[in-house]
């Protein structure tokens, strides 16, 4: 871990927003918790935990999966924006968008496959915990299929792909506003550029997921407001947490 000595003001100044902002969004993540336990039940906040990340995980794992393919020939190829400064940079590259197919789709269509086999004991459990009056937000076994499994089958494996893939590159295409966002505000690569760095793939993924639920309602559900609510909280506070804990075990030389 690089000292404190050697952080220079601006460092130490994105370090101290960084801390506000772990306890910020941990705060907030107590909070919504508390607000759903109690206008509704705790069971319901667990559910709402789950179907964020079943709805939103293809797009965290191909993110993460442009880092991994990532190199080579840039995107922008060199190219700068009319402001002179670069369109893209660097970093984002065509081998990067290899990622969520080598990576993330197959990743995410591996997981939906387990729940498919398991669904069986897994809606057991779930009838039984409604039946107790566990659920009052989510107290519809289709909401839970849907999310776990994509729907009725056999089509709930159509319905997977298809949220999947849009929702992995959903992602990319958040991830290169992010960048394109960034080179305009002239934040040099590897800065911080809080909250955007952690939602814009998060909310263009989002975006991408949510619209077949307006082509084909039948078949796909719109995420509902607590969902969206609750995906803005956590996915900028996994990510600015998970830094601050790799900062302070010393895998990071900053906290971002």
């Amino acid at each position: 871990m690089s000292s404190e000595n050697n952080l220079t003001d601006v460092e130490k100044t994105q370090k101290k927003i960084a801390v506000i902002l772990a306890i910020t969004f941990a705060c907030l993540i107590l909070l919504n918790f508390l607000i759903i336990a109690i206008v509704f039940n705790w069971a319901d906040w667990v559910a709402l935990l789950i179907f964020s990340l079943l709805f939103i995980v293809p797009a965290y794992i191909s993110n993460a999966s442009m880092v991994i393919t990532g190199g080579g020939k840039p995107i922008d190829g060199g190219r700068n924006f009319r402001d002179g400064r670069r369109i893209l940079g660097d970093h984002k590259t065509w081998n990067g968008l290899k990622g969520p197919l080598y990576i993330g789709i197959p990743i995410s269509f591996f997981i939906f496959l387990l729940f498919n086999i398991l669904w069986v004991p897994i809606k057991d459990l779930i009838i039984d915990a409604a039946a107790q009056g566990q659920y009052i937000l989510y107290n519809d076994i289709k909401i839970f299929e849907f999310y776990f499994i994509g729907g009725e089958f056999p089509i709930n494996f159509l319905v997977l792909i298809i949220r999947i893939v849009l929702a992995s590159y959903g992602a990319v295409v958040g991830d290169l506003i992010g960048s394109f966002l960034k080179r305009r505000f002239d934040i040099k690569s590897g800065a911080p550029f809080w909250i955007v760095d952690q939602l814009d793939f998060a909310l263009i993924a989002l975006l991408f997921v949510s619209i077949p639920g307006f082509i084909l309602p039948n078949l796909f559900m719109l995420p509902d407001f607590y969902i969206i609510i609750f995906l803005i909280i956590l996915t900028p506070a996994v990510s600015v947490i998970a830094n601050n804990i790799a900062y302070l075990i010393g895998l990071k030389d900053v906290p971002w």
